[in-house]
């Protein structure tokens, strides 16, 4: 190395350096002169051949004549850069090194092109020799960085701590370098002396800020720099990231910055670990750090790479486009026509811009397009995100299952049961599956679950939806309020203005409160809301007609009615009839559903709904005729038979107490009439039927069953004689139904008085 012999230094520098990462870096190097003692040549050479020694050590493994330095500070690094390493501290961004005071005297001589590059460098104020270079030609740009070497003495300065101005030419002292040692610069152009071939670098920042350097004044990164313009998605999150292409200073990992987009801007091929460092910038070109390739994946444009996502999206806003591509020259169309619904989310798009953009399909796994991650909620289920409702709804439609969750393994109810009744749906869900569940409460906040919204009709308050309902009605009493409106927020009438009135209602409304209100109406003239336990129904008949059934009463609830009309007379209460059949003579279709008119052997029962009552009529003989069967221990218990209305009373004295239907003789073979007595020939079966007593001629006339259709059965009897019963049939006997035989048969005593009668 040529050394420039340093005359007298009559000024010391201090250099201010801002120092920031490396490609965004603005470094301005200042010089400040002061008066100091001189210091003498010979021990200037010595501290010029103690650097020229430690820099000989240094470039041996070098590129020879080009005085490259060595690479082991950069191996010691590598091996911290593999992908696996435990992240160290982030050291944030390098504080301000200052030393001294600053100076800005320049040097007086006129300015080259290059010397233009040298921005806040000044120069000694004294003498110093020159050194004429020629520029290097073809040289490759590469990253440097500044040794620190140490001085002994201020009169010997070694002349590789000094940074260099270029004028015509010729180099020329400008102050010390070491205020930046430690510092990573580019080295743009390489500057040889042409007799001793002596390497001179100019070194730079993005600003363009610095100083000519000898070679020897720096540690050169080995490896290969190139100038990209591509973009990366960082794929791991355990990779250092570095703050130069030394990997002596990291900054962070990219645990900070997985799976999201940079733009690459420089890539080095780092020759002592064979790895590829790319220097990333974000979308406000703001630089990140330097990353092993490893650590990421190149994308085809600013958009990033493909990430799997298996998830759901709602989307929540009209406004969105989707996109075809991410270069937004073509869309797929906007979010307005997909708004509120949920749709497949199959893979994601971490963009440059900072964005997240989805990739959408819908039910039939058609492709959407791409959307904008701020546009959509996003959800693990099907049924997509919860999104706020607030609307009164009216089930309207049977046969749909209220859920309890949306794996459809919990039933909680179902619109069958509950049809009509109005809820508050809180929320809702648009499922993957194309349907609208809602979310449903009661009046009480109770949570009904989840229903398809295809089976609710929403209303326009907590009123719900009108129903239709056809009924005529009266007040109950006076009590009542009349609303204009469900809110009930004005009132319009009292129940006390229609006392006594029939009204019409047209339809009903099933309110949020849990009430029903009727729509009330008089000669076309609407009378306002009421609710439905304020009226009570003006029965109709609308027609009557004759018919002969036996049934069997079903219902021991309250009493039996003089007329086809609950609001009639009261006659005896059903509890005395519940189970025993009766004999249904008319029936009468009514407002309030269809009524039977029943009586007995005994006469007239009552009218009953025609609900409350189950047929027997195919084998009605197979049943009790009167009721429920009296005690026979009565004073002058006796029996009488009517031909004419083939009936037998059970009689105290003159008292009949209890009635059964019967078939007595036949024209052609009639009953005798006459009083006889309960003789005691008696069986439980002969060749005709079954449960026999004799009352005269010793087992000649008997009282027994309807006609067995097996001889000397007691369970198997003929359907055909059955028909016959209650009317003349036998051949002179007197046949009973099979339970009021068995009754006659084990109950009644010997000897009693029989009359039969026309």
């Amino acid at each position: 190395m040529k050394k420039v012999k340093r005359r007298v230094l009559n000024s010391v520098f201090a250099f201010l350096l801002l120092a920031t990462p490396v490609l965004g870096t603005g470094i301005e190097v200042y010089a400040t002169a002061t008066d100091t003692t001189a210091t003498s040549d010979s021990a200037a050479t010595d501290t010029d051949s103690a650097i020229e020694e430690e820099n000989s050590t240094t470039q041996s493994t070098g590129n020879g004549a080009s005085g490259e330095p060595s690479t082991s500070e950069e191996e010691s690094q590598s091996t911290t850069d593999t992908g696996s390493d435990t992240p160290s501290s982030y050291e944030g961004v390098i504080e301000e090194q200052t030393s001294g005071s600053a100076a800005t005297e320049k040097n007086p001589s006129s300015a080259t092109s290059e010397e233009s590059e040298l921005q806040g460098i000044t120069s000694f104020s004294d003498q110093t020799e020159a050194i004429v270079v020629e520029e290097v030609q073809g040289y490759v740009t590469q990253y440097v960085k500044l040794k620190t070497i140490a001085i002994n003495d201020t009169e010997n300065v070694p002349t590789s701590t000094l940074f260099y101005q270029l004028t015509e030419g010729t180099l020329t002292e400008n102050g010390s370098n070491q205020a930046l040692a430690g510092q990573t610069f580019k080295a743009v152009k390489k500057y040889q002396e042409p007799t001793t071939k002596q390497e001179y670098l100019l070194l730079q920042n993005d600003q363009g800020k610095a100083g000519i350097v000898e070679i020897g004044a720096v540690s050169i990164a080995s490896g290969t720099l190139k100038t990209e313009q591509t973009y990366v998605t960082i794929q791991k999150n355990n990779y250092p990231v570095w703050q130069s292409v030394f990997l002596d200073t990291q900054l962070t990992t990219t645990a900070n910055y997985n799976q999201k987009t940079y733009l690459v801007k420089e890539s080095f091929y780092k020759n002592s670990n064979k790895a590829t460092y790319y220097a990333l910038y974000d979308n406000k070109q703001t630089f990140i750090g330097w990353v092993n390739a490893a650590g990421t994946k190149a994308a085809a444009n600013a958009g990033g790479v493909w990430q799997k996502e298996n998830k759901y999206a709602t989307i929540t806003s009209s406004n969105y486009t989707l996109w075809q591509n991410f270069n937004w020259t073509a869309q797929k169309g906007t979010s307005a026509a997909i708004n509120g619904q949920t749709v497949k989310v199959t893979g994601k798009y971490r963009h440059f811009n900072g964005s997240t953009y989805y990739s959408l399909y819908d039910k039939n796994n058609k492709w959407l397009g791409y959307i904008n991650a701020t546009g959509v909620k996003l959800s693990s289920n099907a049924q997509g995100a919860y999104q706020n409702y607030g609307k009164y709804v009216t089930l309207t439609k049977k046969n749909y299952t209220i859920w309890g969750n949306f794996s459809w393994t919990s039933k909680k109810n179902n619109t069958t049961t509950l049809a009509g009744k109005t809820y508050l749906a809180k929320g809702k869900y648009s499922h993957a599956n194309g349907a609208v569940y809602l979310s449903l409460y009661d009046k009480s906040g109770k949570w009904i679950g989840y229903l398809n919204a295809d089976a609710a009709t929403v209303a326009n308050n907590q009123g719900g939806t009108w129903q239709s309902e056809k009924l005529t009605v009266q007040m109950k009493n006076s009590n009542y309020t009349l609303w204009q409106d469900l809110n009930f927020s004005k009132k319009k009438a009292s129940s006390s203005n229609y006392l006594n009135q029939t009204i019409q209602v047209t339809g009903k409304y099933q309110h949020y409160n849990g009430s029903t209100y009727y729509s009330l109406y008089k000669n076309n003239q609407w009378l306002g809301y009421i609710n439905a336990t304020g009226v009570k129904t003006a029965h109709t008949i609308y027609s009557q007609s004759s018919i002969s059934r036996y049934v069997i009463v079903n219902n021991s609830s309250g009493n039996f009615f003089d007329k086809a009309d609950p609001n009639s007379t009261k006659l005896g209460a059903k509890s005395a009839y519940k189970g025993y059949m009766a004999q249904a003579t008319k029936l009468a279709k009514t407002s309030d559903g269809n009524y039977l008119y029943l009586v007995s052997p005994a006469g007239k029962i009552g009218w009953i709904k025609e609900s409350q009552t189950y047929s027997v009529n195919s084998n009605f003989w197979m049943y009790t005729t009167g009721g429920k069967y009296p005690s026979l221990d009565v004073k002058n218990l006796n029996i009488q038979v009517s031909i004419s209305k083939q009936r037998v009373y059970i009689k105290s004295g003159d008292k009949v107490i209890y009635t059964m239907l019967c078939s007595t003789g036949a024209v052609g073979t009639p009953t005798p009439l006459g009083s006889f007595r309960i003789q005691a020939e008696k069986g439980l079966a002969f060749s005709s039927a079954a449960y026999y007593r004799s009352f005269k001629d010793h087992g000649v006339y008997l009282f027994h069953t309807i006609p067995t259709s097996i001889a000397w059965s007691t369970n198997t009897f003929s359907a055909i004689e059955g028909r016959k019963l209650g009317t003349r049939a036998s051949h002179g006997c007197i046949r009973l139904a099979v339970p009021d035989a068995k009754w006659f048969y084990y109950n009644m005593p010997y000897n009693t008085p029989v009359k039969i009668v026309n």
